[in-house]
């Protein structure tokens, strides 16, 4: 939206900005149509998607077109995955053990010695760029934001390698592999970090966007999916220590993002440098209020619950929530405020548009 970049840049300097900024996904076939003014028909649903962010939000981390098929492909460590309308699933994965997975980590790490990785990559990769392959990075990332009427999209999106290794493997084969195969995991981790702190370097542009979000989907609804001890030695706290360093090397502000509860985890986040968190999922336990009062120098980016809230409230009640969030979690800024997730498409669009013009209010 017109001029949304100034007030992102204001909340997340602390300051509180003439309306909070929104931070959404869209993800529901209504409340696109309602924003971009057209309907979803299959034949240019990424302009369709795009117009709809630029009319309804004021910050996003993704902008993808419905699948109007259901579709399946396979990744490049051999496991098939499904997609579907706005949604997406591992269907089968490459290999049933441990030992055939260690076979295939191997391989890996052999190709990424020799060079010979290609397009089997895991990491979002991108080669060592000149200064005028940056510049041209630059120019295209520039190029996308016109099409978006000032909304900010964020480009930079580095992932943790245990981000990668959950969405790959799986929590029982890397359990078994942390068990097996230590060293061989610790290298491929060691590895993943590499191509992810080249990846910043190319991607992260404070001229296109001032901010960057780390994936990192690291628990359940009940707490973290690994120990602190595990995630120690596993270098989780170092990496997490330098993808944000590099990023703020870059000029950008950091958004930490993982589902479920990690309220266990906030001081350890705080700790590494991070400026803010999404999406603050609220049917996993995340409590934005006490985050709020015990990290006043945090981001909130997300928090409004969109599991019961937002799916099931009435009105009256999705303003007053909307309300009380922008006044006590924003009042000094440091609020871009959207959904625990995304807006998918169980949202009814009167629920999401109550919201929207609350906050617009």
């Amino acid at each position: 939206m017109h001029g949304s970049r100034d007030i992102v840049e204001q909340a997340l300097a602390g300051i509180m900005p003439q309306r909070t900024p929104i931070f959404d996904l869209f993800a529901n076939d209504a409340v696109v149509e309602h924003f971009a003014g057209v309907a979803l028909t299959g034949d240019d649903d990424e302009a369709v998607v795009k117009a709809a962010a630029a009319r309804g939000l004021d910050a996003t981390r993704s902008l993808t077109a419905p699948n109007p098929e259901l579709t399946r492909s396979t990744d490049p460590a051999g496991n098939v995955r499904v997609a579907h309308r706005w949604t997406s699933w591992l269907e089968k994965h490459a290999y049933d053990n441990v030992d055939d997975w260690a076979r295939w980590m191997k391989d890996y790490l052999e190709r990424a010695q020799n060079g010979s990785l290609g397009a089997g990559r895991l990491a979002f990769n991108e080669p060592d760029c000149s200064d005028e392959q940056q510049r041209q990075l630059r120019e295209q990332q520039q190029q996308y934001l016109q099409t978006l009427n000032g909304t900010v999209n964020i480009f930079c999106t580095p992932a943790t390698a245990l981000n990668a290794l959950v969405g790959t493997l799986g929590l029982e084969i890397i359990s078994f592999l942390w068990i097996d195969y230590r060293d061989l995991l610790l290298q491929w981790i060691r590895l993943y970090r590499r191509e992810t702190l080249n990846y910043i370097k190319v991607a992260g542009h404070e001229q296109t966007s001032p901010l960057a979000m780390i994936y990192s989907d690291i628990a359940y609804k009940n707490g973290p999916m690994f120990s602190g001890e595990m995630l120690k030695q596993m270098g989780f706290w170092e990496e997490l220590e330098q993808i944000t360093a590099a990023c703020h090397d870059q000029g950008l502000k950091v958004v930490f993002h993982s589902d479920g509860n990690i309220m266990c985890l906030l001081d350890n986040l705080v700790a590494v440098g991070v400026d803010g968190l999404n999406p603050i999922e609220k049917a996993a336990g995340m409590d934005a209020y006490e985050i709020r009062r015990r990290f006043a120098e945090l981001t909130i980016v997300g928090g409004i619950d969109v599991t019961n809230l937002l799916r099931c409230g009435s009105a009256d009640e999705i303003c007053r929530e909307t309300r009380r969030f922008i006044s006590e979690v924003g009042a000094e800024g440091r609020l871009l405020i959207g959904s625990t997730t995304e807006v998918g498409d169980d949202i009814p669009l009167e629920n999401y548009l109550a919201f929207h013009d609350e906050v617009l209010r």
